[in-house]
């Protein structure tokens, strides 16, 4: 009787882990980068002088892209999922910024780099690291500025 106890309830537990398993959908990875100066004035808001997106740099993955008027998507639409290329210029709630991916958030990410240059010459990097925890169901994710670790969206001051 004892090991017919003991059989069932380890057939339990096996069944728990196997047939319990969910899915993770995991949320998509999107740069994001905030341009201000001192003043935190929004230096991307295409209502005002927008020198800090034309003639941009920015390389990724071996692609190197220079920003103009024709290669920044500006979103038009929620109605349908978007797929985009590139970057795009996106309202947040009281600032523009340059957004970039989505990338798929079901992956570890090791030090991915995005290099940009701006009009004035001068140079960042924005790094990005994630790792996943599946069984805890997080994603630990670091975002560094020139080597100083930052948030999401990263800000930029000019």
């Amino acid at each position: 009787m004892q090991q017919f106890y003991v059989l069932t309830h380890l057939s339990a537990v096996l069944f728990c882990l196997c047939g319990c398993a969910k899915t993770i959908d995991w949320i998509p990875v999107t740069f994001k980068v905030r341009v201000q100066d001192a003043q935190c004035n929004d230096l991307l808001d295409p209502e005002k002088d927008n020198s800090w997106i034309i003639g941009t740099v920015i390389s990724f993955r071996g692609i190197t892209v220079e920003l103009n008027e024709e290669s920044i998507a500006y979103p038009r639409t929620r109605d349908l999922p978007a797929e985009y290329k590139g970057f795009r210029l996106e309202k947040g709630n009281d600032y523009y910024y340059l957004a970039f991916g989505e990338f798929y958030g079901g992956s570890d990410y090791d030090n991915e780099e995005l290099y940009l240059s701006w009009p004035d010459g001068s140079h960042n990097c924005i790094t990005y690291k994630r790792k996943l925890h599946q069984m805890r169901i997080k994603a630990d994710e670091v975002f560094k500025l020139d080597g100083v670790k930052c948030s999401n969206p990263v800000v930029i001051v000019k």
